[in-house]
């Protein structure tokens, strides 16, 4: 990927996100506001991963939109009376943006300027004026770089996913974006309906670059030759080389959203942490702010933009120009190189930087923007400051630092050689059950299988690792253990996919204190999986597979624990962080998951016609639908907690029998959904600073 420079030295953008939903304006909190059509009607064609139809929002919609009866009613009500675009292109400008992209179409089809072949438009109906037109000029008199998000999804159009669609309106849409309104940047979506050939991507990308040869391109139209990587919500873990940007909302919503608060929003400090962590990375970050029905942003969104837009202006130059540096930083504080200088933007206020250890070579001197000296302390593990802030700074400060070069490393007379690489199969190929093997430091090449009853045990994950390369690492017999690895394989992981790197075919098989970079795959009964880190687990119609004290990290669109079918499961006591969905059970019966603490975006624990299924002592934060009880019967929950999601507890497809006593529910949107469901008990559940505070229990339809 090469971007052009102009791109290269535009580091934060406003993304402005609206379409025909900026009417209802609302969805679950932790859900996107813009899908609402897909959330009251379930057949409209490729929604992907989304629930669709959304028993919350049928529910809203019940209640307070229950004289609208097709989508497209809505239109009267979009106004657009008090759309300024000179005021969203000044907030822009207040926030330190220098460049701004606005959503032309969304995959409900309405568009937002006078697009060739369709009536659906904003100068048809509803605002009757040309918004992206206007934009489009006001961004010209603000000097923000001006950019279009088009959607090749479209659920309105009859013609949609044709050829004449693809001929008639996505190509010639796109190309009237560049040539009438002078889009530099294509952000592409609703791509997944079909591939590259399909929506002719090149052919498009290479027109609209005959019109305009520095526009950009993000990777989101299946064309060959995109110049940014996209990233939603997730951020990368390290430096990117490659041109990159994170996209997201303010909230957990690109679309203004009725059900989201002040504490569902980045705050100031928040959003300048969110920017130099991108900016550190050699990433861009795109903010979206969603309009209300009047063209009014939100004030509670415009006033963190403008709040953290003091810091940003003055460190402008330094988040434009400057480059990475060999780290990025961390919790504590991030790193810069502007003119051959190395800046540290302290985050925390704590005043220590490990990035500038005595490795790194000598700190000579450590000033102020200003140029005034700062005195500091330089250790083996990090640089201190020796008077840090009395109390934590709400923005951070920058310092600029002087190093000279680390002193050359002295001649080893007897240098260490690198561990040999040695292949699994050749360690274990004399192992019979009962025995332990012992590996060493360094890597172990797979697949290899471990033998029935045979333990294979390493010196830690830091120490001891089983690259699988293209293929699985390892496959676990009967009664075999796996023990303090590192263990990684299964080729490159493809979207939320899984990747397995283990297999468990053999009864009883175990791992115990193993670091995986993907998924266990569970193909057995009685398989134990304790004190393990990991992308995830896939049990597929074993049983009693108990799955405990251990850590899953997602990329925010995957599954941790996806368990189908079989009798008897435990999953006990684990952490789970940045997912779709924690665990999801599906056909099983008399599973049980309790003690563990979840933070994901949609799912904490779904059930899917389940039989007898246990849910007990869980914590959950910040996941939309704490539990999820879809189908099937006799479900038990109890004694749960869950605090600034968006419900505590959802019943919905017929689900049965179940009882729901002694939860916690703490300043969600509503306690108790029955949507739809058989008969249910409920009592003693809490609820505490809900957002709808009449909605302690809510049942429909």
């Amino acid at each position: 990927m090469v971007a052009p420079n102009w791109w290269m030295q535009r580091r934060f953008g406003l993304l402005v996100h609206a379409n025909l939903a900026s009417v209802p304006a609302w969805a679950p909190v932790g859900q996107y506001a813009g899908w609402y059509r897909a959330h009251i009607d379930g057949h409209v064609p490729d929604v992907l991963l989304q629930p669709s139809p959304l028993v919350e929002t049928l529910a809203h919609h019940r209640d307070r939109w229950g004289h609208i009866e097709h989508y497209d009613d809505y239109l009267p009500f979009l106004t657009f009376e008090e759309f300024d675009a000179d005021a969203w292109t000044g907030l822009a400008r207040d926030a330190g943006m220098s460049y701004a992209v606005i959503a032309a179409k969304h995959h409900d089809g309405f568009c937002w300027w006078d697009a060739p072949n369709t009536d659906r438009t904003v100068l048809h109906d509803g605002p009757n004026r040309n918004v992206l037109g206007e934009f489009a000029a006001a961004c010209e008199r603000a000097d923000l770089v001006f950019g279009t998000h088009y959607s090749m999804l479209d659920w309105a159009d009859e013609r949609y996913p044709s050829s004449e669609y693809v001929d008639k309106v996505v190509h010639r849409q796109v190309l009237d974006l560049v040539e009438r309104y002078g889009s530099r940047m294509l952000w592409g979506d609703g791509h997944w309906g079909a591939g590259g050939s399909h929506w002719r991507s090149d052919e498009l990308i290479a027109a609209a670059r005959k019109i305009d040869p520095e526009l950009v391109v993000n990777d989101r139209w299946w064309s060959d030759q995109p110049d940014v990587k996209s990233f939603e919500y997730q951020l990368p873990d390290q430096i990117l080389t490659e041109p990159w940007e994170l996209r997201r909302g303010l909230g957990s919503s690109f679309g203004h959203n009725r059900a989201e608060g002040p504490e569902h929003l980045l705050t100031a400090a928040q959003i300048v942490s969110l920017l130099t962590q991108v900016a550190a990375k050699g990433g861009h970050l795109l903010l979206s702010v969603g309009p209300d029905a009047q063209g009014r942003i939100p004030e509670p969104h415009a006033e963190r933009l403008r709040a953290a837009g003091g810091w940003v202006r003055r460190h402008r130059d330094l988040l434009d120009r400057g480059t990475p540096w060999t780290t990025w930083g961390d919790n504590d504080c991030r790193y810069l190189v502007l003119d051959g200088v190395v800046h540290v933007i302290d985050v925390s206020g704590r005043g220590r930087f490990a990035g500038l250890a005595r490795a790194v070579g000598t700190v000579t001197a450590l000033e102020s923007m200003d140029g005034q000296p700062i005195a500091f302390e330089q250790h083996d593990d990090d640089l201190r400051l020796v008077r840090p802030p009395r109390k934590p700074q709400r923005l951070p400060i920058v310092y600029r630092v002087t190093i000279d070069e680390p002193q050359p490393a002295p001649i080893e007379l007897f240098p260490e050689s690198p561990p040999a690489r040695l292949m699994l199969t050749d360690v274990i190929a004399d192992a019979g059950p009962g025995s332990i093997v012992q590996l060493g430091d360094g890597t172990y090449i797979g697949p290899a299988r471990v033998p029935d009853g045979v333990t294979l045990r390493g010196l830690g994950p830091h120490r001891t690792r089983i690259d699988g390369l293209e293929s699985d690492a390892v496959m676990l017999g009967a009664g075999s253990r796996l023990e303090h690895c590192s263990l990684n394989g299964g080729g490159k992981r493809i979207a939320w996919l899984p990747k397995i790197v283990v297999r468990a075919v053999g009864t009883s098989a175990s791992m115990l204190g193993c670091h995986i970079d993907g998924h266990i795959h569970v193909a057995a009964d009685d398989v134990r999986i304790v004190s393990c880190g990991a992308s995830g687990v896939v049990v597929a119609d074993a049983n009693h597979a108990a799955i405990t004290r251990s850590t899953f990290t997602g990329m925010q669109w995957d599954c941790a624990i996806d368990i189908t079918g079989g009798s008897g499961h435990v999953v006990e006591s684990c952490e789970f962080a940045d997912l779709l969905a924690a665990v999801r059970l599906t056909g099983t019966v008399g599973a049980t998951v309790r003690g563990n603490r979840v933070t994901a975006r949609w799912w904490g624990i779904q059930m899917i016609d389940t039989e007898g299924s246990t849910v007990i002592s869980n914590s959950f934060e910040r996941t939309m639908r704490a539990v999820d009880i879809d189908g099937g019967t006799q479900a038990e929950v109890k004694g749960n907690a869950a605090v600034l999601g968006d419900s505590g507890c959802v019943l919905q497809r017929g689900a049965s029998d179940c009882s729901i006593s002694g939860n916690h529910w703490e300043r969600c949107r509503i306690g108790l959904l029955a949507w739809d469901a058989g008969a249910f008990r409920h009592r003693d559940n809490a609820c505490l600073d809900l957002g709808e505070p009449d909605s302690a229990v809510t049942i429909g339809p």
